[in-house]
């Protein structure tokens, strides 16, 4: 509280030495204004204003506009002025010998597309790859050459304060409890497998906006914060379109086409990705036993190797129609489906406790997978008179399935390969469907003042069949212990409230929101139904100051919430091994967090720094925790017989958590075309927490399960031209390790290069690179509970050679 007090204090003296400052010039005077879209009526961000005496040609002073389209160019001496106005792909403006002896405000100034310029410029323009706000940072996709042939989780690696581990799990600032949305609306890729996002081609995704204190307009969904990817809508005129193909090593083959029609009263947009792929890769556990004397009794090494095959298709299309000048209607649908063949050898050697082989098996699973997924959206726009007067209305539905078929063989090597046969059936069915409707009203003089309001409601439907058997000559035999239906239903529904006020260079932003939540688990195996009702409130707070339109600073705090997902409510067990399994958590409850950051952004001539520090405090912390079960697995093989303890990961609410921590990100450009950005973030991080749990046997085991770490990870990009106008760009990402009470993490690191050439009389690309070069992105962990100590290994994606071409026409 003392550190907030601080940073709000401070805040207000340099409002008062500004405004002080301001009021002491007598002999200059100050322009302001607003630069805007002549069409869409929208402010232009970055806009830049050149300024030059009339009587003193040398003298040359200048700004650049604000989100809100507004510059304000302070100080400048009395005289006569000419000036000149230019952004990206639209025309010039000029204004000439315009005399300024007192303050003035010049209006609105619009600008016009520059049609006939706008494909030259986007050849040879260098847009930024990161754009910095207080707010969040915009990550544009389609400059950065590593990504070429890549997906939409290799995009999420690739952004500043976002780490995607071996495994696929997303991190923002180290904590994974990240909201993903899909344009700005919630998705079927929120809350189930990372491999939804390994099968979404980058081809689709125009950026990515990082939020890592959303305000209470957004879903208060994600603790962490929220990841929300944009997909690419053509807005060129008239017809025009692109195909695109990438091979890998290992096996990857690619190929997607966009296109696109654009008239005066509709647009039409489209893309369809056909994509068959190989991921090899490996785990391995060294799992070592005691007794209760902690006497060692005896080891056992777990190999697997991971060969899996997805084949998919993936088609977006939609239409944009213009009513009129003010309102539109946008229909668009997303269809992916796909199919996976995915094979797992897993070899057990046993060993006795002076490290004499006593039983080795085999057991192989070969996973049949078939997935399909659509989504539908409606969108309704309507533009008032007022400047940022806007009513939006949005229907969402998704429907998707996938059923997975398991075939497990296990075999006793050296004993006539006496083997058993399994079985495991998964069919996941969910139905997802959402209904918002937000309005947005200035007003006050300049409209300096803005309210919002709105409402969401998200009803979301699961129903997951698993079963689980043996097969004995050629026919299942359903096991009902282990086979089980869940059906989930969750309901959300949530209204806010925001309020945004201008004073100056001072704006305060104050929003509540609130959710009613409806959720309910059955196990109809078990017969047993849980069912939970409950209200939340989420307030948030923004202040903002611009010192100048380069640099400026913000303070806000927002409350989050992390419901858990149907996957960690389901009690069922995985069963790919027998000893090492996974299952969900039916008592599960939401945690909560308390978010506070300040940040400063500046931008320099050839450097823009942006940085955050940040504080959050979470209870009721959702943690995977480790269980020794107290069940065993007993095999014999002739005169060996081997006892193998059964360990289970799963979620506990154990915990609070406090982070303290730095995020800062530099960008220099020396020269156009030369680019070099480093992340930087580091943490604090403390955890207290402890579970108790009873085994099989009835013995309760009680674990403590505190963590006081300092982490830290960091990325680097450098992106350069070579001779022969061939590009070239280079990104290292270090990710620091990780520990807890139970599992110790190492750091582990990754380096990838690209190069890219336009070719065609630049109507085509080409572009190679390696994504990690050394081969060492992977996971190096180790696991000390009462009864064992187990190290593992996993390598989830092999380094890769890609190649891809694209060509645009019109």
């Amino acid at each position: 509280m003392k550190n907030i007090l601080f940073l709000f204090l401070a805040l207000t003296t340099a409002i008062n030495a500004q405004q002080n400052q301001d009021s002491n010039s007598n002999n200059s005077v100050k322009l302001t204004g607003t630069i805007i879209d002549a069409n869409t009526q929208n402010p232009l961000e970055f806009a830049t204003l050149i300024i030059q005496d009339v009587n003193n040609p040398q003298y040359i002073s200048g700004g650049i506009s604000n989100k809100n389209g507004k510059f304000s160019i302070n100080d400048l001496p009395k005289g006569e002025y000419n000036i000149k106005i230019e952004y990206i792909s639209y025309k010039t403006y000029h204004l000439k010998n315009l005399k300024l002896q007192k303050s003035k405000n010049i209006g609105s100034i619009k600008l016009e597309l520059d049609v006939e310029e706008l494909n030259e410029v986007e050849l040879i323009a260098e847009k930024t790859t990161v754009e910095l706000r207080l707010d969040k940072k915009i990550y544009n996709v389609g400059k950065d050459l590593t990504l070429n042939g890549g997906s939409a989780s290799d995009v999420l690696n690739n952004i500043p304060s976002v780490s995607v581990d071996p495994e696929g799990s997303i991190s923002l600032r180290g904590n994974n409890n990240v909201k993903i949305l899909i344009n700005g609306k919630p998705s079927t890729l929120s809350g189930i497998s990372p491999e939804a996002l390994k099968q979404m081609p980058v081809s689709t995704i125009q950026k990515v906006e990082v939020i890592t204190n959303p305000s209470s307009k957004y879903s208060s969904s994600g603790t962490a914060g929220i990841l929300n990817i944009i997909l690419r809508k053509s807005k060129k005129s008239g017809f025009n379109g692109s195909i695109t193909t990438t091979i890998k090593d290992p096996e990857y083959y690619k190929v997607g086409l966009a296109l696109g029609l654009k008239k005066k009263l509709f647009n039409i947009f489209s893309n369809i990705t056909y994509t068959d792929r190989e991921r090899p890769g490996y785990s391995l556990f060294y799992n070592d036993f005691f007794d209760t004397n902690n006497t060692n009794i005896g080891f056992e090494n777990e190999y697997r190797s991971l060969d899996r095959n997805y084949k998919n298709i993936t088609v977006n299309a939609g239409i944009e129609l213009l009513l009129n000048k003010t309102s539109s209607i946008t229909n668009s649908m997303a269809y992916t489906k796909a199919s996976g063949l995915n094979y797992t050898g897993i070899d057990l050697n046993n060993f006795n406790a002076v490290s004499n082989t006593t039983i080795n098996r085999n057991r192989n699973t070969e996973e049949d997978s078939d997935e399909e997924n659509i989504r539908y959206s409606l969108n309704y726009k309507r533009k008032f008179n007022l400047k940022g007067h806007i009513l939006s209305a949005d229907y969402q539905f998704s429907r998707s399935y996938e059923l997975e078929d398991r075939a497990i063989n296990e075999v006793i090597l050296d004993n006539n390969n006496i083997g058993l046969f399994e079985k495991a059936i998964t069919d996941d069915h969910q139905i997802s469907q959402l209904a918002q409707v937000d309005y947005t009203l200035p007003f006050g003089k300049d409209y300096s003042s803005k309210l919002e309001i709105g409402y969401r409601g998200v009803f979301d439907d699961y129903k997951i069949d698993y079963a689980e058997g043996s097969i004995v000559n050629s026919q299942f035999f359903k096991n009902n212990t282990y086979s089980n239906n869940l059906v989930y239903r969750q309901d959300v529904n949530a209204g806010y409230l925001q309020f945004a006020q201008g004073f100056n260079k001072l704006t305060a932003s104050l929003g509540i929101r609130v959710e009613h939540t409806d959720v309910s688990v059955l196990l109809t195996n078990l017969n047993t139904k849980d069912a939970k009702s409950y209200i939340n409130w989420f307030p948030s707070m923004f202040l903002s100051y611009e010192f100048t339109n380069t640099e400026k600073i913000s303070l806000n705090y927002s409350k989050r919430i992390k419901r858990p997902t149907a996957g960690n409510l389901n009690p069922f067990p995985n069963r790919v091994s027998k000893t090492n399994l996974f299952y969900g958590n039916p008592n599960l409850d939401p945690m909560f967090t308390n978010s506070f950051e300040f940040n400063y952004l500046n931008k320099w001539d050839k450097i823009t720094f942006n940085g955050a520090l940040f504080y959050s405090k979470t209870e009721d912390v959702i943690h995977n925790v480790l269980i020794e079960t107290g069940e065993t697995i007993v095999i014999t093989n002739n005169s060996n017989t081997i006892s193998t303890p059964v360990i289970a990961k799963t979620k506990r609410n154990i915990a609070e958590e406090d982070r303290f921590g730095l995020d800062a990100t530099f960008t220099y450009v020396p020269i156009k075309k030369w680019r070099f950005s480093l992340n930087l973030f580091m943490y604090k991080q403390n955890l207290t927490g402890k579970y108790a749990y009873a085994d099989t046997n009835n013995q309760m085991v009680n674990v403590n399960f505190n963590a006081n770490q300092f982490r830290w990870t960091t990325s680097f990009s450098a992106k350069l031209p070579l001779p022969y106008d061939v590009n070239f760009q280079t990104n290292y990402y270090y990710i620091g390790a990780d520990n807890n009470s139970q599992t110790k993490t190492k750091a582990l690191d990754r380096l990838d290069f690209a190069f890219s050439k336009t070719i065609l009389k630049n109507k085509a690309s080409i572009s190679i690179g390696v994504t990690d070069i050394f081969n060492a992105y992977r996971r190096y962990s180790t696991t000390n509970l009462d009864s064992s100590t187990s190290y593992n290994e996993l390598q989830s994606d092999q380094r890769n050679l890609r190649a891809t071409l694209t060509y645009k026409f019109n």
